[in-house]
Parts: C-alpha cells; sequence; structure tokens
C-alpha cells in the first residue's frame, strides 16, 4: 500500500473527511485531495503531523515509497555484475541492510546494488565479493568499519538479481527490516539471522526461515512453501492474490498469528479447494485465522 491508499485509509478509519484533517494538520484540502490521488508528497514537517495524528511510524508511511532500488531513483549506487554460465548454488551474506531485495534477471548476469540516499561515499563504504566454483558461487557485501550497524539498518538498500534459469537455491544471511522476493521461480531460498518484514510478491518455490525474530510476513500471488524454524517468536502472515502456500514449523513454540489472536489448531492439514489456498501445521504450531 503507497502513501496514498494509507493516507485516504487512515482518514476513512478516523471518519474524517478531507475538510477535517487538512484543518486538523494546518494544511488546505487541495493538498489533502493531491497526497490522495498520489500526485504530491508532504514535506517532512506534514508527515511528522499525519504521523502523530494517526499514531503511524514514519516508516510505515512512507515504506513503499522507499522501495526505490529497482526504479533507480536513488541518488547513490555501486553496481557490481558477473557473468554466469551455469546452475548455481548462491550464498549471500549481507550483514546488516535496511531493504534486501532478490529479484529475477532477464540477462545470464548476477547483479548486486548497493543503493542510499544518504550515504555519500557509498562505493568505498560497501564493496561485494564474488567467489564462485563449479556447483557455488559466494556472495559477500563486505561494509566499511565507518559504516556503522545504525547507519546500515537505516540507510542501505541492496538490490539481488539473479538469472532465473542459473539458480539452484539461494543462501541468505542477514540482519535487515524488510525483505521482498519477487517475480522470480526458484527451488529453495533458505534465510539466517533477523528480519521485521518479508514480502514475497509473484514467486514459487520453498522458503526457509530460521530466526528468533518476529516475523511479518505477506505473501502475494505465491506459491510453494514456507517452514518458520523459530524458538519463542510470533509470526504474522497474511496471504493475498490466489496464494498456493503450505506452512510449516520446525521450531517449538513458533505462532502464526493475526490481529484477532484466534487459534485455530496446533496440527492440520487444510487441501486446497477451489481458489482457496492450501496450508499445512507442523506439530506444536499455532495458526491464528485472519
Amino acid at each position: 500500500m503507497n502513501f496514498a491508499e494509507k493516507l485516504k485509509t487512515l482518514r476513512k478509519q478516523k471518519a474524517l473527511s478531507q475538510e477535517q484533517l487538512a484543518e486538523k494538520i494546518h494544511v488546505s484540502r487541495q493538498a489533502i485531495t493531491k497526497w490522495e490521488c498520489g500526485t504530491g508528497l508532504p514535506d517532512i514537517a506534514n508527515l511528522i503531523a499525519i504521523s502523530s495524528l494517526f499514531n503511524e511510524s514514519l516508516d510505515s508511511l512512507v515504506s513503499e515509497e522507499k522501495s526505490l532500488v529497482s526504479k533507480n531513483e536513488f541518488l547513490y549506487e555501486s553496481r557490481t555484475e558477473y557473468d554466469l554460465d551455469g546452475k548455481k548454488r548462491i550464498d549471500l551474506k549481507v550483514g546488516v541492510a535496511h531493504e534486501i531485495i532478490i529479484e529475477k534477471n532477464a540477462d545470464e548476469k548476477i547483479l548486486v546494488c548497493a543503493a542510499s540516499n544518504q550515504l555519500l561515499e557509498l562505493s568505498s563504504l560497501v564493496k561485494v565479493k564474488i567467489i564462485e566454483d563449479r556447483w557455488r558461487m559466494d556472495v559477500k557485501v563486505h561494509r566499511s568499519a565507518k559504516l556503522s550497524d545504525t547507519a546500515a539498518k537505516e540507510q542501505l538498500f541492496i538490490l539481488v538479481r539473479i538469472p532465473e534459469k542459473f539458480v539452484a537455491d539461494v543462501e541468505l544471511s542477514s540482519h535487515v527490516s524488510r525483505l521482498r522476493i519477487r517475480d522470480m521461480s526458484f527451488g529453495k531460498i533458505e534465510f539466517s539471522g533477523k528480519a521485521e518484514e518479508v514480502f514475497v510478491t509473484n514467486a514459487s518455490g520453498c522458503m526457509e526461515f530460521d530466526t528468533n525474530s518476529n516475523l511479518n510476513v505477506e505473501l502475494d500471488g505465491a506459491k510453494g512453501r514456507l517452514c518458520l524454524n523459530q524458538i519463542h517468536a510470533t509470526s504474522k502472515i497474511s496471504m493475498k492474490n490466489g496464494t498456493e502456500f503450505c506452512l510449516e514449523n520446525a521450531g517449538r513454540f513458533t505462532r502464526f498469528v493475526d490481529s484477532d489472536s484466534k487459534i485455530i489448531s496446533s496440527r492440520r492439514t487444510k487441501k486446497k479447494h477451489g481458489n482457496a489456498p492450501a496450508y499445512r501445521f507442523g506439530r506444536g504450531t499455532e495458526r491464528l485465522e485472519e
């Protein structure tokens, strides 16, 4: 959901007209109309006012606008490309970043792009090292000691594009706020580390998450299997638009939950019926229906 859609939704939830909202944050009704139509964005002062009024973080308000890597709208970029000539197992080590995007590349090269709007010396702060053998490729994103974990988590975006026909499996280790996997088919993507949000869009394959962090997962037009290996963690999972995913739990005390916190079952199988998604719950799993 982009900013225009979020603003309109938040306004209607508060039962406010455009004029009433404009009065509360001291702008014109025309400004509200422009923002809700997507023809402009508020400045930082007005974003803070909207954030305070609706009790929403700035990050949640503009998260869609911040996902710009594939649109080439960052001020600073550092790109590394490497030719592939056969199917590889990709081992990707990123470290700390705000967002990682994994998507299909149209040609026969793997592309790793570091991007930021604030890291002026990005090319010297972030380097990519690639080592390959016959069946495997190790891709490591090195950070300079000058780039702190805090700055990387707030300001560093990583885009990875992989030729679909050359992907066997992908191992990704990182500490990231947001992970996006989109528009590609793969055998298996295995994530280890910490993540806060995961978005899987128009993608198919097996995904496994080895993490003790709480996850918000959104599956949109996705097909395959999702396995969560967690301990004492909460996963909120949303399924949209023809998603056909099998959910599994391999860790003790993992819970799939929603906002109503209604436990369906600790172990059950549900086969696909018509266009409905297919779920499978492992032992010890709790899922809360949306």
